[in-house]
């Protein structure tokens, strides 16, 4: 809940940010250095470790997993990932210009290399992390150096290096039991889905809210479930207010087909409670039959073929298995579509999370990692079972429309 109100000071961050960027751009500043300090409550050699692991897993929101694999054939070089909510964001190729252990230093120089993603294209990149012991605890100190080749370079790179500093920190201290309880009980996902659950019942009466979270619940395990069988894993499940619920992956994603697996088994799971629904539906007006209404609705609304709505997940997954740039711009169609869709309804509700998904994609760039793509095979199989549980839903609710006007 903590994270959720400090939201608009993140949003007031993001616009200083760009106020910032805009004086640098105007003064052609075009080598940067931004860096961030942090002071964490954990002892400095526990610190270090967590710095230089091969695998660095951080609890967001969102998910960050840091992973780093001497790259084959070249024993100098090192092959780095990131991943956010289990979707591969960035890799690149590196070489350690300077690490000394004693003293908690270490340095990095970007190489440009085929499998770096974006490419390199002179960027000429340095990073570094110093962790130095101190009377009132660690101070973490992390820095990147670049120079300058798009306006979006002035904008994320000051924000991840001060996020990255913050979620290192919290990590850490919860490593070693110094972080604040209080926090973590804010944070929890039992508080954010109180929070969402009252955020329903003000929106509708407290009936709609119960069977809107039940609904919810039951679309959100529907992903879990996909998600264990994927051996992808859970990290967090939750009702986020004013609008629905989200899962968040433990690990990646690593292909096209789980992507696509794991969307549409949200809207799958809940076509059982929705025919089993339609099978007994009474006449007339009822609780039966506003549940069912509410199963077909939402989880026919979350299977059109917008990003980020699972039926823009599956979208995407079958379109990023032939091409990632088709995909990409796949996804910004559907963010345009759903900005659109804000207007026509004049809904706020719909267009601050459109707006939101359309910022994060401009600001994580029009570069993206190939996933493992489907086989024709997998493809075909993906679409057949889009289509059927998309039909299943537009008959329920054609059904509908025929013996009650909504």
């Amino acid at each position: 809940m903590l994270r959720l109100l400090a939201v608009p000071i993140e949003l007031l961050r993001l616009v200083i940010c760009v106020l910032q960027a805009m004086v640098d751009a105007a003064r052609n500043r075009q080598r940067q250095r931004y860096e961030a300090q942090i002071l964490i409550n954990a002892p400095r050699d526990a610190v270090w470790r967590f710095n230089v692991a091969e695998r660095m897993v951080l609890n967001g929101p969102p998910v960050l997993e840091i992973t780093r694999e001497p790259l084959p054939g070249s024993p100098d070089l090192w092959l780095g990932r990131v991943a956010v909510s289990g979707q591969p964001r960035t890799q690149g190729v590196y070489r350690e210009i300077e690490r000394d252990d004693a003293n908690g230093i270490i340095r990095s120089q970007n190489v440009a290399h085929e499998l770096s993603v974006p490419p390199e294209g002179g960027r000429d990149a340095q990073a570094g992390v110093s962790v130095t012991a101190t009377a009132q605890g660690t101070l973490l100190t992390i820095f990147n150096e670049l120079t300058i080749r798009s306006f979006r370079d002035r904008i994320i790179y000051p924000l991840s290096v001060r996020r990255l500093t913050q979620l290192i920190k919290a990590e850490c201290e919860r490593e070693a039991g110094t972080h604040s309880r209080l926090a973590d009980l804010a944070n929890h996902g039992l508080v954010l889905s109180t929070l969402a659950f009252t955020s329903f019942w003000y929106m509708f009466s407290l009936k709609e809210a119960v069977l809107l979270a039940i609904v919810l619940a039951i679309h959100e395990a529907g992903h879990a479930a996909a998600m264990l069988m994927a051996g992808v894993g859970i990290h967090a499940i939750y009702l986020v207010p004013f609008f629905g619920g989200a899962i968040v992956p433990k690990t990646a994603y690593g292909s096209e087909g789980r992507l696509g697996f794991i969307a549409l088994m949200g809207p799958a799971m809940s076509l059982i409670p929705t025919l089993a629904l339609f099978a007994i539906m009474p006449a007339g007006k009822s609780d039966l039959r506003l549940a069912m209404e509410m199963f077909a609705v939402i989880n026919a609304a979350n299977l059109l073929p917008i990003y980020p709505l699972d039926g823009g997940l599956v979208l995407n997954a079958l379109i990023g298995s032939a091409s990632r740039k088709a995909a990409l711009l796949a996804g910004w169609i559907g963010v345009v579509a759903g900005l659109t869709l804000a207007l026509h309804f004049h809904s706020w509700l719909i267009g601050i999370p459109f707006l939101l998904f359309a910022l994060q994609r401009y600001l994580t760039g029009h570069q993206a990692i190939q996933l493992k793509p489907l086989s024709l095979r997998g493809g075909v199989a993906l679409t057949v079972a889009y289509v059927l549980t998309f039909a299943a839903y537009a008959l329920v609710i054609k059904t509908m429309l025929a013996t009650r006007a909504f």
